[in-house]
């Protein structure tokens, strides 16, 4: 990823956890950008009808913030779904829950039937995941813990590794409908629907509670073992990716005898996408201009005849 690791101890003109924040949102857009997502979106009203990401701090400037104190880092639109996407790892700080919340309605405002959702990124999942234990010692603050706000938001809250794990798993979700989907493409004809009154179950196999856990919502996860427990009908049956297996659900599901882990493969992802699974590269060629001109910027201006060293 771009600029991973410590600030550079360099003399620069901006804060340090302004810098941070930079280089934490650029591990979120380039995610999205090699998942074929849209990230040159200007505004959260003109995501409708595709996959896109659109980030605040484009409309958040000098003396006009329409975000006020949220810390949201960019609004996802996936599947139909709008998603209020935070970066979280470990000494993050905290969030005023309230405030996200309004913020996040104030912009995605459009209509009753508007479905809302978020996701907490990281570097890896156990990074959002070590965050996600802190617990508040203190109760009834307007700042919380991303631990507490985890444990207390209603709307569904998906991980994400900001690697290409994460930037299949979007894929994925941009995929409208795409639990249903999978589970009738894995399953085929051992497919049975499930009870009406679990939606955390997604379908039947042998018996067995059938769940789809590529969008990583874990407690969506802990809700179908939970059901699955009451019901005596554990292990249920967890579909995912390699990679989302290996970091998180092996350990926390299979080795506890809660899950089998099925994993999600290569044939499977192309019949619910439609195409080869895959990582967008834009291709190699000079951006032309409406009139045919070719921009040209030199990245380093070169020093004036008077010697003076060009601004970077």
């Amino acid at each position: 990823m771009v600029l991973e690791g410590a600030v550079p101890n360099l003399t620069i003109s901006y804060r340090e956890e302004i810098i941070e924040r930079r280089m934490r949102l650029s591990q979120i857009v380039l995610t999205a950008y090699f998942a074929g997502v849209d990230i040159f979106t200007t505004a959260a009203s003109s995501m409708a009808g595709r996959a896109a990401l659109f980030l605040t701090a484009i409309t958040r400037g000098r003396g006009h913030n329409p975000w006020g104190s949220s810390r949201v880092g960019a609004i996802a639109h996936l599947g139909g779904v709008y998603y209020s996407t935070h970066y979280v790892c470990p000494s993050i700080g905290r969030m005023a829950i309230n405030d996200e919340l309004a913020a996040f309605h104030n912009h995605t405002n459009f209509g009753k039937d508007t479905q809302r959702a978020f996701i907490f990124a990281g570097q890896t999942y156990g990074d959002v995941i070590e965050e996600l234990k802190v617990r508040d010692e203190k109760k009834g603050t307007k700042l919380i813990s991303y631990g507490e706000a985890y444990r207390s938001l209603t709307y569904p809250i998906h991980l994400l590794s900001c690697d290409q794990t994460g930037s299949l798993q979007l894929q994925i979700m941009a995929t409208p409908d795409y639990r249903s989907k999978l589970s009738r493409l894995m399953l085929k004809t051992a497919f049975q629907p499930p009870p009406k009154d679990v939606p955390a179950w997604d379908a039947l196999y042998k018996g067995r509670p059938f769940v789809i856990g590529v969008d990583m919502n874990l407690r969506r996860i802990d809700a179908a073992i939970k059901i699955a427990k009451k019901r005596e009908c554990l292990p249920i049956s967890l579909a995912a990716l390699d990679g989302q297996g290996d970091a998180v659900l092996l350990s926390r599901y299979k080795d506890t005898g809660l899950a089998t882990v099925y994993k999600v493969t290569g044939s499977i992802l192309t019949e619910l996408l439609g195409r080869p699974p895959s990582f967008y590269i834009p291709p190699r060629t000079q951006y032309l201009t409406e009139k045919g001109d070719v921009v040209d910027a030199p990245l380093i201006q070169t020093a004036g005849k008077t010697g003076r060293q060009g601004r970077k």
